[in-house]
């Protein structure tokens, strides 16, 4: 027993310490060569290795019949013996462990992961999230949102100026993840009964919006380069004409907007726009093939639109109602939270896929999948009481991350990019006449100073 415990011991202190795994021949795990690189790491390395194989007969009591059968003894260690990696190599078949960025280290069958990451890096991620925390609350007390504070504390500290934050690949990650339960809150507070009212307002905002822009995106870089290509021009105009739902959203929902009528409206064109931008985005990967099919042009536009309208039209007719009527009332109070969120976490699950792997967007998927909960009791109240706190924090890191790491803030000093980004912004400003679809949700008073129907078309057409 003395001997199987020292093993073990011996063993873990191995495996945890030292980059190389030798097992004796015989074992289950598959072999594995040494590349040449590895051998280079390894030759000239005094190491002296003793193996020990303890077998578990049937006769020791001393362990549970569940336990290994075998316990691989590796020791590596200094010694006199002053003996190389290469000559071992024809006693034994040795297994190099390669170890990636992540820690990862592997030989044959045998797999230890190891996530190696130092107090610098910690320390980094504190500061870069107390940051983005701190100039947020200070942009908000200055009357702006705090997604502002959060972006530009994503591009000073980021990889486009000062490269500070560690791993900014895992954060957009991270980000992302945000974006996504931001869209499933936004679909879980759908107002079913305004979007029927407003649904063809909706579809006139997100249709203009889409060609006002790419029009005159596409005449200021001809008029830039008289050289340049049709599709060139048409990607610089196509670049302005999506308007982000996931920005959109948090904007609306910071500024207490997103559950109103012109709240509302606005999400609704955000997903008709997004759909059509992501029409476009397939188009572009069709028109730089050689030869494509006729019918790659078309599957984009039949994908989401089908899309939109069988998984949206469940979602604001008899999807909610066989949920409600058939799961959620059949299963015991205690337990019913508990299974709305499971369902609705399923459904999550299966659009994103669904939607981005046939040519739609996985954002779409999230939306909708919460539109299927708009109409359950309940639901907004439960998700938000659930998911406020986590959000908070995913969202600061989408903002700061996400957006802030892709700002190209070291180009801002040449003439010519500041220059070209003042005149494209006037791709931006063409969607201002949006505002002028804004129907007129709220009486005026006559006489009265605060007009809601002007802040509604504002709010609209920014």
């Amino acid at each position: 027993m003395c001997i199987i415990m020292r093993s073990t011991a011996l063993v873990a202190a191995a495996l945890s310490t030292l980059p190389l795994l030798e097992l004796i021949p015989g074992s289950h795990a598959a072999p594995t060569m040494l590349s040449d690189s590895d051998n280079n790491h390894l030759r000239g390395r005094p190491v002296s290795v003793s193996y020990s194989l303890v077998e578990q007969t049937q006769d020791d009591n001393s362990m549970p019949s569940s336990s290994f059968g075998r316990v691989l003894q590796t020791v590596l260690n200094t010694s006199e013996e002053q003996q190389h990696i290469e000559d071992l190599d024809t006693h034994y078949p040795l297994f190099l462990a390669n170890k990636d960025r992540t820690g990862r280290k592997l030989a044959g069958d045998a797999h230890d992961m190891v996530v190696e990451v130092t107090y610098e890096h910690i320390y980094a991620i504190l500061v870069f999230l107390i940051a983005a925390t701190a100039l947020g609350i200070f942009t908000s007390k200055l009357g702006m949102p705090a997604l502002v504070g959060e972006i530009i504390t994503g591009f000073l500290l980021g990889p486009p100026l000062a490269d500070f934050v560690p791993y900014p690949k895992a954060l957009v990650l991270v980000g992302e993840i945000g974006l996504i339960l931001l869209l499933l809150e936004a679909g879980v507070e759908l107002d079913v009964a305004q979007l029927r009212e407003t649904g063809t307002k909706a579809l006139g905002i997100g249709v203009t919006g889409t060609i006002l822009p790419l029009v005159v995106g596409m005449g200021l870089a001809i008029a830039s380069d008289a050289n340049m290509g049709i599709k060139s021009a048409l990607a610089v105009g196509a670049s302005f004409s999506p308007t982000s739902l996931g920005v959109a959203a948090s904007a609306l929902k910071q500024g207490k907007m997103l559950d109103t009528p012109v709240g509302q409206l606005i999400v609704s064109s955000c997903v008709v726009d997004d759909i059509l931008a992501l029409i476009l985005l397939s188009m572009f990967q069709v028109l730089v093939e050689e030869n494509p099919p006729i019918i790659a042009y078309f599957i984009p536009f039949i994908s989401s639109l089908g899309f939109l309208l069988v998984l949206g039209g469940s979602a604001v007719t008899w999807l909610p109602k066989f949920i409600q009527n058939k799961i959620l009332n059949k299963v015991p109070e205690q337990h019913r939270e508990l299974t709305m969120f499971s369902i609705m976490t399923a459904m999550l699950l299966a659009y994103l896929p669904l939607l981005n792997y046939t040519k739609s967007s996985y954002l779409t998927g999230a939306f909708l999948a919460g539109a299927t909960f708009s109409q359950i009791e309940s639901a907004h109240h439960a998700f938000i009481k659930k998911t406020h706190q986590l959000m908070t924090w995913l969202l600061r890191v989408f903002f700061a991350a996400s957006i802030g790491f892709q700002v190209p803030v070291k180009l801002f000093s040449d003439p010519y990019v500041i220059g070209w980004g003042f005149i494209l912004y006037v791709c931006v400003l063409a969607k201002f006449p949006l505002m002028f679809y804004v129907p007129q949700f709220e009486d005026v008073k006559e006489g009265a100073s605060y007009n809601p129907f002007l802040r509604d078309r504002l709010i609209t057409g920014l």
